[in-house]
């Protein structure tokens, strides 16, 4: 199954056919995998000619696309030297949908923004879904474990302690990180695409705001619509045995939250 239709990625991908493409990788975790294994079937199914293209290597493409998630701006430094480094070569780069979390106004032949907050950073830049929501996965897994709550534990991180730990750091592989979102029936995370993994499987997800607006645009502009829930906050009260509050799902106008405690997922 795919999150969102394949049609929906079409003006996205239908303009490369007939060219040479060279596809640019970006440092990430696995959440960037995840968008990559998305990007793949879209390239195959759509008929695009690519091929990976290292900045270090000769470029023979007739142009670029640079991988998408990540973060347009400053943010992140090592994935936009990567960036200048394909612009370095001449030919027209095509950014796939990415966040900006600051202005970036090189010379990009086209740029793809994956939810509605970021367009304001650049006037020329197209809404595109996350290709992570064109990912077709399916899963005969059943959910082992009530409830899993993975929280990220770097510069975009907003919460602390409360956390079975960063899930980044409990995996060795992308198919680790889809199976981990997989193992709870209800799923809370300010991690984006380990949400996605949740949602793919058909899980109760709450996502979490990070550091800056790519959460809770993403949630706008396509997770609500899928089925996501949203909360601002993750509180914990100390009853005897903890409880944790827990987000029931919203309408976009308030934050509703419902009380689940230990006992009674046992």
């Amino acid at each position: 199954m795919r999150l969102l239709p394949a049609e929906r990625f079409a003006p996205i991908f239908e303009p490369l056919r007939g060219k040479r493409m060279g596809y640019v990788t970006l440092p990430g975790n696995f959440g960037d995998k995840l968008i990559e294994m998305a990007t793949f079937q879209l390239l195959e199914l759509f008929g695009v000619n690519y091929y990976i293209q290292g900045t270090s290597e000769e470029c023979s493409a007739d142009e670029l696309l640079v991988a998408g998630g990540g973060n347009m701006g400053t943010l992140w430094e090592a994935a936009r030297s990567v960036r200048m480094k394909a612009l370095a070569f001449g030919k027209p780069v095509t950014v796939l949908p990415q966040s900006f979390n600051a202005p970036e106004n090189l010379n990009y032949h086209r740029v793809y923004v994956r939810e509605a907050n970021s367009l304001r950073f650049r006037s020329d830049a197209v809404l595109a879904p996350d290709l992570a929501l064109g990912l077709d996965y399916s899963s005969a897994t059943e959910p082992s474990e009530p409830l899993g709550i993975w929280l990220r534990k770097d510069k975009e991180a907003l919460f602390a302690g409360h956390s079975t730990g960063d899930p980044i750091r409990a995996c060795k592989t992308v198919q680790e990180y889809i199976d981990l979102a997989g193992t709870y029936s209800c799923l809370v995370t300010d991690r984006l695409h380990l949400a996605i993994c949740g949602l793919l499987q058909k899980r109760a997800v709450t996502l979490l705001p990070n550091s800056y607006h790519k959460n809770r645009s993403m949630w706008e502009t396509w997770l609500q619509d899928l089925g996501c829930a949203w909360s601002d906050a993750l509180a914990v009260e100390l009853l005897g045995r903890s409880a944790l509050r827990l987000p029931a799902p919203v309408n976009g106008e308030s934050t509703q939250v419902r009380s689940v405690s230990r006992d009674s997922m046992t």
